[in-house]
């Protein structure tokens, strides 16, 4: 039987000298393991594959066990992502968030919606910083995370201008007036704007995410508060979370 969909490659395998398996995450949020035969030969159906993000159609026969893949059409070139090594590791970034946070078997359009998402966003200039943080706090269900910055774990306050600390006691945000020297050793500083940029994101649904504006700063701040909540919490280490750390590290804007 022949299959079109829609979708992107997450994963190249080398079967064999000359042939790929090929996965794809389709509009379904089905991860589709195909064979494409003669992929690494010169001039073969597959080059689209070979350059870089792409929204693609695929089409694919399949009777029994993997499908294979007789041809792709690009639907959509991320031209921006592609052509700016730092902009293209944040989408690396982005796509082993939610594919890792798939892991179990785990099947829904969300998922598709939300990468999809993330490289639209990215392609349009969004702070990149703020994209992936808006990213990583839409999966952090799926990796058993639950954030709260809405109020003060203690005393219920609910004013962002009173909000400066991370309790990991508390799982939550503290107060001014509720921070003490007995809360200092399990707490983190964090601002305020932080804070309220971090709640907003989890509010704000998906689909109506149109752009992201957002000062470097604190886009980069955004970021570490929400990649210290994993580090605390799930133990997960993204791979192309090295490459982000590595280009900060190096000066590259």
């Amino acid at each position: 039987m022949l299959y079109k969909q829609q979708g992107f490659v997450i994963r190249q395998t080398n079967y064999s000298e000359s042939s790929k398996i090929i996965t794809m995450l389709n509009e379904q949020g089905v991860q589709v393991p195909m064979m494409a035969r003669g992929f690494n030969k010169p001039n073969n159906a597959f080059q689209t594959l070979k350059q870089g993000i792409n929204e693609t159609l695929f089409t694919y026969s399949k009777h029994k066990g993997m499908g294979t893949l007789t041809e792709v059409e690009p639907i959509h070139n991320y031209k921006a992502i592609n052509k700016d090594f730092d902009l293209y590791y944040y989408a690396s970034y982005i796509q082993e968030v939610v594919i890792r946070g798939m892991e179990g078997g785990l099947e829904s359009k969300g998922f598709y919606v939300l990468l999809k998402k993330g490289f639209d966003l990215l392609e349009a200039g969004g702070e990149r910083n703020a994209v992936l943080s808006f990213i990583l706090i839409k999966m952090m269900k799926f990796y058993g995370v639950e954030l709260q910055a809405e109020h003060c774990e203690i005393c219920g306050e609910t004013d962002y201008k009173l909000f400066d600390r991370y309790s990991y006691e508390h799982h939550g945000i503290i107060c001014t007036n509720c921070f003490n020297e007995l809360e200092h050793l399990r707490t983190v500083p964090v601002s305020n704007k932080v804070l309220y940029f971090a709640q907003l994101f989890k509010k704000t649904k998906i689909l109506q995410m149109n752009s992201v504006k957002m000062s470097q700063e604190n886009g980069e701040n955004l970021r570490r508060f929400i990649e210290h909540l994993y580090d605390e919490y799930t133990g997960v280490f993204f791979k192309s979370r090295k490459l982000i750390e590595t280009g900060h590290s190096e000066g590259i804007e």
